[in-house]
């Protein structure tokens, strides 16, 4: 009894994708990169350093590195924290009414918001000149004293009587 040995061939079919497949597949939407997903050791070390100094909660991805070596954290109301590496404490940039922003070395949260209390009660003009109201216009109009042309012609002339007295020489 001898039984034939043979195998049977299955037939083989090969699946190629068809052209609708592949174009949907290269029209999946892909998920934009943020950026690197790891964080920093200065980020690291400056949230660190504010969790120490009693300011406010910042979380460690809002401190952005600055290619100088420093990380800052921005607060929704526009003050902006900075540190450096070798820094003990913080650098405050608080805006002020004014338009400016006032610099202050902070190094705990208290000097933190005695910094925006300053700022936000700031009167300082910065360098711009005054604008005055109705009421202020009135007031220093009635302050104003009037003089005649007499009044400066007899104040002009005490002026350059006084300068062009000779003075004398000491002799030696």
């Amino acid at each position: 009894m001898s039984r034939k040995t043979a195998t049977k061939k299955r037939p083989t079919t090969r699946t190629t994708a068809t052209p609708t497949l592949t174009a949907a597949r290269a029209a999946l939407p892909v998920r934009p990169h943020p950026g690197p997903e790891f964080i920093t050791q200065q980020q690291m070390a400056a949230a660190y350093a504010a969790r120490l100094a009693n300011l406010p909660l910042i979380p460690i991805t809002a401190w952005q590195p600055q290619p100088d070596g420093t990380v800052c954290a921005t607060f929704p109301g526009g003050a902006t924290l900075t540190r450096t590496a070798d820094s003990t404490g913080f650098d405050a940039l608080t805006p002020c009414a004014q338009g400016a922003h006032h610099h202050n070395r902070v190094t705990t949260g208290t000097q933190l918001r005695h910094a925006a209390t300053a700022a936000d009660q700031c009167t300082n003009l910065h360098g711009r000149p005054r604008t005055l109201t109705l009421h202020q216009a009135a007031t220093t109009a009635a302050d104003t004293q009037a003089l005649t042309r007499n009044d400066i012609d007899t104040g002009l002339a005490q002026r350059t009587a006084d300068t062009e007295t000779p003075k004398e020489h000491p002799q030696p």
